[in-house]
């Protein structure tokens, strides 16, 4: 007889990601695919990323270094923080389900009503309570989060969030980091997006009851290369560190980003670029979204997609976030930016003179 699983496999859900296959690059008409679902650097990969595979030919022939201590301690110096405090895994995703698997089973995992949908998936795959706060006009209010925390529960967020784009300062965040210290619970801040944030903005401080979380391949725009960190106590990463795969930092990765960290000039040049084109399509979307990209209310998320998917634009539809009405699509260059922007402005005009005709 089969085993039976711990958790039935059946409710966990099968979370869709941006990002298109590899070999899908052009269109039946030979037509490149302009790619909006994917919130990435559009200037990437870096012009480093060959020295990278330089550095790293001569370490592919041996395990790497488990401990990753001297990218740990790089990092560490660039968070400002003791090497200590600071760990360093194969992605931000891996991260996540160390935490989750740490600190979420049978114990209740609060996260936003409308986020990145693998915090809820790891979290019923290994036997979490999944608690979702409310997000009315799909906007997240701390205090309500406060108020949801219960003892020793796992709170995720992500800030920026997605789809949104809202950030919460570290005031903002002040009365849920008092009430998860009051209730002895843990935040995790997931903040892969800040650097994408359209002004300087401080992060959160981690602490006893806090930990940060971060994705190189976002600024770097190299998802296939994925590196995260997490910055936290000594006890909460000795928690994580307990459940990564003892290998998961490959040798490119590990060069790719203690180049990224040797000159940062790159990631300031490209991620200003960025900005600009981000605050042009926030002016003209009028949309509250403070990073590089925006959710759209359509009416139909799915007609929409189809829409654009034949005209060769990829963006994410968020029926599987609860948002059946609404699109999601990140900057590119400012060519295939504006140049979607019509398209997507042609759809809807249609739409309402569709709509007043009937």
């Amino acid at each position: 007889m089969v085993p039976r699983p711990a958790v039935d496999p059946r409710i966990v859900p099968d979370v869709p990601h941006g990002g298109m296959a590899p070999g899908s690059a052009r269109t039946p008409g030979g037509a490149r695919w302009v790619d909006l679902s994917l919130s990435t650097n559009p200037y990437g990969p870096p012009p480093f990323l060959a020295e990278a595979w330089t550095r790293a030919r001569s370490e592919v022939a041996a395990y790497p270094d488990r401990t990753q201590s001297v990218l740990s301690e790089r990092i560490a110096e660039a968070e400002g923080v003791d090497a200590s405090h600071a760990l360093v895994a194969g992605s931000a995703s891996e991260l996540i389900r160390c935490l989750i698997a740490a600190f979420g089973p049978r114990r209740d995992v609060i996260v936003p009503q409308y986020t990145y949908e693998e915090y809820r998936r790891v979290a019923i795959s290994v036997g979490g309570r999944v608690r979702p706060v409310g997000m009315p006009g799909v906007w997240l209010s701390p205090e309500e989060m406060a108020d949801r925390v219960t003892p020793g529960a796992l709170v995720v967020l992500a800030n920026p969030g997605t789809p949104n784009g809202q950030f919460l300062s570290p005031r903002g965040l002040s009365p849920l980091v008092e009430r998860v210290t009051r209730q002895r619970a843990l935040l995790a801040v997931d903040e892969s997006y800040r650097p994408f944030l359209d002004g300087p903005a401080r992060g959160l401080d981690a602490g006893p009851n806090v930990v940060t979380l971060f994705s190189w391949s976002k600024v770097l725009g190299t998802p296939g290369i994925p590196l995260g960190h997490a910055v936290g106590s000594p006890e909460v990463l000795a928690a994580l560190r307990s459940q990564l795969l003892p290998w998961s930092v490959g040798p490119v990765a590990r060069h790719l980003v203690l180049l990224a960290l040797e000159a940062p000039g790159w990631q300031s040049r490209t991620l200003a670029r960025v900005r600009h084109t981000a605050q042009l399509v926030r002016r003209r979307l009028r949309s509250r979204s403070r990073t590089n990209y925006f959710p759209v209310s359509v009416g139909s998320a799915a007609g929409v997609a189809a829409f654009l998917w034949a005209r060769g634009f990829r963006v994410r539809e968020l029926t599987s976030m609860g948002l059946p009405g609404h699109i999601r699509f990140a900057v590119r260059r400012p060519a295939e930016t504006q140049r979607f922007l019509g398209v997507l402005d042609a759809y809807l005009g249609r739409c309402r003179r569709a709509g007043a005709h009937a």
